[in-house]
């Protein structure tokens, strides 16, 4: 059976960085600027897929891999209420891309059961620590309803960007990213 890294080989094309897959095109920002770490442009791979298709699946942003964990991230340059508001959209990105991954997977003929899967949605910071409160999203975790489908993945984080590359630097998710604090 294959590993990973047969995944990353032959999809190589999309070969990317968090900064490039953290771009919000409307609002001409990086949510991420980081440009050390190797992963996969996992949108543009199921845009080249369906190519053509006016109706694509929903998919997120990047697939990092470390060790025998893959990470499905979704960045999302928006505060988690206004996120919130569109929690169905960030559901179809947990379900269709899954399921998508998982095709590709079996291409490359890689067991999933090998594996774990990580989804990660990084949404932007704070401007203040109130703004949080204001929002009511400072005194408990948004999961924007992913825990019903909990059973795809091994494990759902949500977080804002500053709150991630601090889970990161500390080793919680085992590499260090260097993202602007907006």
């Amino acid at each position: 059976m294959a590993d990973l890294q047969q995944l990353f080989k032959k999809y190589g094309q999309y070969s990317s960085t968090f900064k490039e897959t953290s771009y919000d095109d409307k609002k001409n920002i990086f949510l991420c600027t980081d440009t050390t770490q190797d992963v996969l442009n996992f949108d543009i791979m199921i845009k080249d897929k369906y190519k053509g298709i006016r109706e694509r699946p929903k998919s997120f942003d990047a697939l990092y891999k470390m060790d025998n964990t893959l990470y499905l991230v979704e960045f999302k340059n928006q505060l988690p209420s206004q996120i919130n508001r569109d929690k169905i959209s960030i559901q179809r990105k947990l379900v269709e891309g899954k399921k998508e991954l998982d095709m590709f997977l079996a291409i490359c003929n890689i067991q999933k059961n090998d594996y774990k899967f990580k989804f990660c949605v990084v949404y932007k910071n704070f401007r203040k620590p109130y703004d949080g409160y204001k929002r009511g999203i400072a005194k408990h975790i948004i999961e924007f309803g992913l825990k019903k489908h909990s059973n795809l993945v091994n494990g759902i984080k949500t977080d804002s960007v500053l709150i991630f590359t601090q889970l990161l630097s500390k080793n919680l998710i085992p590499i260090t990213l260097n993202c602007e604090n907006n």
